[in-house]
């Protein structure tokens, strides 16, 4: 899947939100309280005229099968609604769509919500619907999410306010799939009418969400302004316009919000400057749950020093997670037993609770890691990790690995490449054959463990990148897809989680949390994942 490698190389080059969650999953020695984590920020209750919010790069499209990136699905979320919403906690609920229905196995019956209506007044019908989920469907049209749709063979809409997709194989994963950018509604008419140049600058978008496109030029500030036609009267956002704007610099970025030139941002890179502006009386900064997860992601399973399970045990046995989260994330960030993350737990949170207290926490122990080196027959053995100079994240976490290593009996180099270049190690296979493992920050697309494990274990999975092959785990995930009990799809996914978390194809490293930075006068953005696929500043306003 296209989305995934483009989102996956996009984190690796940056790094390259009235109610209160209360994380009950933290890990054993986190290097911050899992209390301290909220979902939301609370509500504004005054008007803001405009304001400025800070992204990584400037946006390049804001059509929905091209909003693969961060600066691209912050900006489309707010414009465009998907069919089913998730919340901040992660968990999916009505939107577009009131209800999804399965007559039969493979059938899926989508039942509208009736009164939408796009910015310019038009109603949305079940022909709108069908024809977005077709553009997704289309791998001519150039979109990242065909695979995630790859069990529906067609879809039609057979009544004002309902839509039927025909399935190849029974589908459970199908609400997920539509409660972010594949599920998001354009207008039909408008879409034809601007043909390849939909969501583009000069094309334009034409969405049913609370906020609608304002100014964009290219090379410049994106602006969305409120939609004061928006169908929702319940959920009118206090902001007027909201510029997005590209700041790369971190410097830059810190002083930006330190001045108030800049009112918010979501910080997909750590900040090094963390403790000064945690320090600033001029914003407030909030902590999360999150989708992500970084990881060391092994290059080939089948060569090298990295292809032993022993030695990726051994490696990760000798890492300092602790130490690596004082240094780089500043506190926010826990170590990580395995890739699915407490963040990822959008359904049966009990059931994916009890697997991850059963799994062993992630602690340094070098005489292990010493052994099991030995016992695999690697000491010595030149471990190349991928990496690049220019981006502090990579050079922080490929030196902690290379210590790592050397310290139970490997030797380590260091694959430097331009910042540019890095995404080649997602890309090209040749890239990856000079090296045995680089750096990902990673996330699922929705709240289930699953949808992370079946990219990089399902064999031509849009992450296969070390071609890991378990029959077992890709047969576990296969059927959590197509489970219809909620209870049976997180046992499935559990068991394949065990199997992943023993053979480590990916070495999870930590799980950092959403980290948004608010100027002080403003409250009630998401503060999680969700700001990824859902409106996250509807409730955004003044304080007090």
């Amino acid at each position: 899947m296209r989305k995934r490698t483009i989102a996956t190389t996009a984190a690796a080059l940056t790094l390259i939100t009235a109610g209160c969650y209360r994380d009950t999953g933290g890990a054993a020695g986190t290097a911050a309280p899992q209390g301290e984590l909220v979902t939301t920020t609370p509500p504004g209750s005054g008007k803001v005229d405009r304001i400025t919010w800070a992204l990584y790069r400037g946006t390049t499209s804001v059509d929905p099968i091209t909003a693969g990136d961060y600066p691209e699905i912050t900006v489309t979320s707010l414009m465009c609604e998907s069919l089913f919403r998730q919340a901040p906690d992660g968990s999916p609920g009505p939107g577009l769509a009131t209800a999804l229905d399965y007559p039969d196995p493979k059938t899926a019956v989508l039942t509208l919500r009736a009164g939408v209506t796009f910015w310019d007044g038009s109603p949305m019908t079940a022909d709108d619907v069908a024809f977005s989920i077709e553009r997704n469907r289309d791998p001519k049209g150039g979109g990242y999410w065909v695979p995630t749709l790859n069990r529906v063979a067609s879809v039609e809409a057979t009544g004002p306010l309902r839509v039927t997709l025909k399935l190849r194989q029974p589908d459970h994963w199908l609400r997920d799939v539509l409660s972010y950018m594949p599920g998001m509604v354009i207008s039909k008419r408008y879409a034809e009418a601007k043909g390849k140049d939909y969501g583009t600058v000069k094309g334009g978008a034409m969405c049913t969400g609370s906020f609608k496109l304002g100014r964009w030029r290219t090379g410049d500030v994106l602006s969305v302004v409120r939609n004061d036609a928006y169908w929702n009267r319940e959920a009118a956002p206090l902001v007027r316009q909201i510029d997005f704007k590209g700041i790369p610099d971190e410097a830059t970025l810190t002083a930006a919000l330190l001045t108030g030139e800049v009112d918010g941002a979501y910080l997909e890179l750590p900040l090094s400057t963390m403790d000064q502006v945690r320090a600033s009386d001029a914003v407030k900064v909030h902590r999360g749950p999150s989708y992500l997860i970084d990881a060391l992601i092994v290059a080939d399973m089948g060569r090298g020093p990295l292809s032993d399970a022993r030695v990726r045990r051994a490696l990760s046995l000798a890492v300092d997670r602790e130490a690596y989260i004082r240094t780089l994330y500043k506190g926010s960030a826990q170590p990580a037993r395995a890739l699915g993350t407490p963040g990822t737990w959008g359904y049966e949170r009990e059931t994916f609770k009890a697997a991850w207290d059963a799994l062993p926490a992630p602690e340094v122990d070098l005489e292990t890691a010493r052994r099991l080196v030995q016992e695999a027959g690697a000491a010595g053995k030149t471990v190349r990790f991928g990496m690049s100079n220019e981006l502090n994240k990579l050079a922080t976490e490929a030196n902690l690995f290379k210590t790592a290593a050397e310290r139970i009996g490997l030797k380590a180099e260091l694959k430097a490449v331009s910042a540019d270049a890095y995404s080649g190690f997602f890309l090209d296979p040749k890239a990856r054959a000079d090296v045995d493992g680089f750096f990902t920050t990673n996330y699922p697309n929705w709240a289930d463990p699953g949808a992370l494990y079946a990219t990089l274990s399902v064999p031509g999975g849009p992450q296969d990148y070390g071609r890991y092959r378990n029959p077992d785990v890709a047969a576990l995930l296969e059927r959590a897809r197509g489970a219809e009990d909620a209870r049976r799809r997180a046992e499935y996914t559990v068991q394949a989680q065990q199997a992943v978390t023993e053979d480590l194809p990916w070495i999870p490293i930590v799980a950092p949390d959403t980290v948004l930075v608010l100027n002080a006068r403003l409250t009630g953005a998401t503060v999680s994942s969700q700001h990824l696929f859902a409106p996250w500043a509807d409730r955004l306003g003044a304080v007090g």
